[in-house]
């Protein structure tokens, strides 16, 4: 039976070893602190396979190595230089290690081309992803050896570069940073964001995760991957530094964003339009050719008696002065100020006009209007028919009967509402559009291939979608209008890798391709 060596019992040691006995290996896992060591033994009682130790035995015939020690360099080398002289020079030498450098752990060890990062995800019994991460000096026939073990382990192997935060933990920054600097603008309460995530298909919201995840270890993993990027985007927002400070860590402090001394918060946001009649007392005019026109003029149709759509611009004549309601679906990139403009001059003034507010800056164009109090901004990002939240911006200028229409109208075909503030891409455009942007900078840059970042997303961090596959559903040229706002407003960091473009060539377009000169 071969046998693997498991240094550190902690939560993701023992995971680890408890993973490698299931699969039939002979596991001996090796822990100094007693207390720790008899909350293992506890664990193992009934497993035979699982051997604890002290100390790492002088000898050892193991066949590979995993190193899950705290998250210290000096540390790690120091169980890595003991580890090369105890075990055989074809023995796999892998570090858990999430953030640190590989190359940096494996310096100095002798046979350094065995040498890679196994990183597994917490529970590791049941969590499916493992990424295996390729170091300076680490050989193929390491990586290929490496990607069996993690088969019989039952678990998925993607392959990275040695670089910040891997595939999972650099492409998942923007999830919490953004919704941080969302909200630290004003964005909306903190429940509503998180409602709004979950209403395109996220699992848990930002702050709900970061409750779960510890706000100490999502800091301090932000932290790591910001030191060694040294890219503003990365940087850590002040308001989780207060936070940790002031000890509301999460779930395990019973405080974090949320408050869970009566246990964990429940959730309300799967609204459904009731059964019933057609709403006759709408006039709705859908004006674009494009799917999403389409889909949202046939959901309409669902709810509302009197629903028409208009093809294009050439023919406002065809919308008659009893709409009550016109909406502006556009092609989801371009500025819609001039065709607003012109509605607003063609249509009485009781008539909403509702606009993309992802294309189109809803406080700047309200400025140029006769009737800014009818105009409504709204963000879907992505499909009209899926996505269960919308937001609608909470403009200065827009009257309060217009935003209760906006309401009624979206909450009547299924959709949670939520009010946002006048920030410059609304939430969810920064929130996604940032995530994908990073899913293809790091393409770009070598750390994975599109496959996996796309397969390590979805297994890692549960997310509805790969980023690569959903910045092609939403559309390059769309992210990128979004991100050249966000840019605009608040800085270069933030603005839209050149190969964003890629996405919307063709499905098998590669984003490492790059953008033409």
């Amino acid at each position: 039976m071969d046998r693997i060596l498991i240094v550190g019992a902690g939560t993701m040691g023992a995971g680890i070893a408890f993973v490698a006995a299931r699969a039939g290996y002979a596991v001996d896992l090796v822990e100094p602190d007693a207390e720790m060591r008899a909350k293992a033994s506890g664990a193992f009682d009934a497993s035979a396979r699982v051997r604890l130790l002290e100390s790492l035995p002088p000898a050892s015939d193991a066949v590979l190595a995993v190193e899950a020690v705290p998250e210290r360099l000096d540390l790690k080398r120091d169980v890595f230089a003991r580890l090369a002289e105890s075990l055989p020079p074809m023995a796999l030498l892998a570090t858990n290690t999430s953030s640190l450098c590989v190359s940096e752990i494996a310096r100095g060890v002798a046979h350094p081309e065995r040498v890679l990062g196994m990183h597994f995800f917490n529970p590791p019994a049941a969590m499916r992803l493992v990424e295996i991460v390729r170091g300076e000096q680490t050989g193929d026939e390491a990586i290929e050896r490496a990607r069996g073990f993690v088969a019989r382990f039952e678990k998925t192997g993607v392959v990275a570069a040695d670089t910040p935060g891997f595939i999972v933990n650099r492409i998942a920054r923007p999830y919490y940073l953004e919704a941080l600097r969302a909200y630290a603008a004003g964005a909306a309460p903190l429940d509503e964001l998180d409602l709004l995530a979950r209403g395109i298909g996220f699992r848990m919201g930002p702050f709900e995760l970061m409750d779960l995840i510890g706000l100490d270890v999502n800091l301090a993993t932000t932290q790591s991957v910001y030191e060694r990027m040294q890219a503003e985007r990365f940087a850590p927002v002040a308001l989780q530094r207060e936070m940790v400070a002031a000890g509301r860590l999460g779930r395990k402090t019973k405080a974090g964003f949320y408050d869970y001394a009566d246990g964990v918060p429940a959730h309300a946001d799967d609204a459904r339009p009731s059964a019933g009649e057609k709403d006759d007392a709408e006039r709705i005019v859908v004006i674009g050719l494009s799917d999403a026109a389409l889909a949202f003029t046939e959901l309409l149709s669902q709810r509302f008696a009197y629903v028409e759509r208009v093809e294009n611009d050439e023919l406002f004549d065809e919308i008659g002065a009893e709409a009550t309601v016109v909406v502006d679906v556009g092609d989801g990139v371009s500025d819609r100020t001039d065709t607003i403009r012109e509605l607003d001059g063609l249509l009485p003034p009781q008539t909403a006009i509702f606009v993309d507010a992802y294309a189109t800056d809803v406080a700047a164009l309200a400025k140029r209007l006769n009737h800014p109090e009818r105009l409504v901004g709204y963000g879907i990002l992505g499909s009209f028919d899926t996505q269960r939240a919308v937001e609608i911006v909470d403009a200065d200028a827009t009257g309060d009967d217009a935003l209760e229409l906006a309401a009624e109208l979206f909450e009547a075909i299924g959709k949670r509402v939520v009010l946002v503030g006048e920030t410059p891409v609304l939430f969810l455009g920064r929130l996604v559009g940032s995530i994908v942007n990073e899913a293809v900078t790091a393409v770009q840059e070598g750390v994975a291939s599109v496959d996996d970042v796309d397969l390590a997303m979805r297994l890692g961090t549960n997310y509805p979608i790969g980023p690569i596959a959903w910045g092609r559903e939403i559309g390059g040229a769309r992210l990128s209008r979004i991100l050249h706002r966000l840019a605009a407003a608040e800085g270069e960091a933030f603005a839209p890798h050149r190969s964003l473009w890629v996405l919307d060539v063709e499905d098998d377009a590669d984003p490492q391709a790059g953008a033409p000169e």
